[in-house]
């Protein structure tokens, strides 16, 4: 774990720094780890997201668990995103910040697991994002969602600053292996 800094801007700049320095391989092989812990009941509806290069890539989920119902964040505005029901990669795009959404479709109005990104995470799930705080708005429209927060091993801190309107995960899941 990280030393621990009271700025979010300074744990960003580590962690970048740490996730940068990660290799094809590490990555792949840490995403198929997380990949194996997540786990949904059959009929779930489960938002996940289609990663940027150094984040855990998850979009081989849907092909393997075709039971479940995904649904991925479409920017619709600025710090405003919607969760839009997908069956397969080929309905993805990239969107707003070069990060692959849905083309159209239709807008989730219930989610059983939200699987959330992050710069940073505590084992207490706090969760420091990128900062444009469209994780902490959506969530909000699904209270009875579980929060379920994914990073690499790199990605844990002992303590994050955290405010107000910054949303607890349920749940930290985090690769088993080294990096």
């Amino acid at each position: 774990m990280l030393p621990n800094t009271s700025s979010k801007a300074g744990v960003r700049k580590q962690i970048r720094y740490l996730l940068n320095r990660l290799s094809r391989t590490e990555i792949e092989e840490c995403s198929r780890d997380i990949r194996d812990q997540l786990d949904f009941p059959p009929g779930s509806k489960v938002a996940i997201f289609a990663g940027l290069p150094n984040e855990p890539q998850l979009l081989d989920l849907i092909k393997v668990r075709p039971e479940v119902e995904w649904h991925l964040p479409k920017v619709i505005g600025p710090g405003k995103m919607d969760f839009i029901r997908v069956q397969g990669t080929g309905e993805l795009s990239p969107g707003t910040f070069g990060i692959l959404e849905p083309e159209s479709g239709a807008k989730a109005r219930r989610l059983d697991f939200i699987v959330c990104p992050g710069i940073a995470f505590t084992l207490e799930g706090q969760r420091l994002g990128q900062g444009g705080g469209f994780y902490d708005r959506a969530i909000l429209q699904f209270p009875d969602a579980k929060l379920l927060g994914v990073g690499f091993q790199c990605q844990m801190v002992d303590r994050l600053f955290v405010e107000e309107h910054d949303c607890l995960m349920d749940q930290v899941i985090r690769s088993r292996m080294g990096n």
